[in-house]
C-alpha cells in the first residue's frame, strides 16, 4: 500500500499535467493555472527534455508562458505511474506521458524526483525520454 507521501506524489503528478493542458490550450482559468503549475517546482528545478537539452526553472517557466494557448487541441494523459524510491525529502516517480495534437501521438517515460515538505509536493528534477512511436 503506498505511503501518504506517495499519493501526494502521484496526485503532483496528475495535477501538474493537467495544469500543463490547461495553460497549453488556453481554457477558461489558464492564467491561475500558469501561477499554480509554476508554484509546483522548487527554486532549484531542472530538467532534460524530450531532446536532451537540461533546462533551469528560468526556462520552464518562459516555454510556459511563451506556450500559453498555444496547442488549444492538446490532451495529455498519464498512466504507468510509480514509486520508484522514497526518501526523507522526496519521492521519485516514473510514469508515461502521452500527448495528443491533432494527428500526432507523441510519448515519453518521464522520472521525477518531488520533495514533500509538510505534505506539499515540490517538484525538483525531472527527466524526460521519448517512446519511439
Amino acid at each position: 500500500m503506498p505511503s501518504e507521501r506517495e499519493l501526494i506524489a502521484h496526485r503532483s503528478v496528475i495535477e501538474l499535467h493537467q495544469w500543463i493542458e490547461a495553460v497549453f490550450t488556453g481554457r477558461d482559468g489558464s492564467p491561475s493555472m500558469l501561477e499554480k503549475l509554476l508554484s509546483s517546482f522548487s527554486a532549484s528545478f531542472s530538467m532534460v527534455t524530450i531532446n536532451g537539452q537540461l533546462i533551469g526553472l528560468s526556462e520552464v517557466e518562459a516555454l510556459f508562458r511563451r506556450n500559453t494557448a498555444a496547442r488549444p487541441g492538446l490532451r495529455i494523459d498519464i498512466d504507468a505511474c510509480e514509486t520508484l524510491a522514497v526518501t526523507a525529502e522526496s519521492v521519485v516517480c516514473r510514469y508515461r506521458e502521452t500527448h495528443y495534437h491533432q494527428e500526432s501521438v507523441l510519448a515519453r517515460w518521464s522520472l521525477a524526483i518531488i520533495d514533500i515538505d509538510n505534505g506539499q509536493p515540490a517538484w525538483r528534477y525531472l527527466h524526460e525520454t521519448a517512446i519511439a512511436p
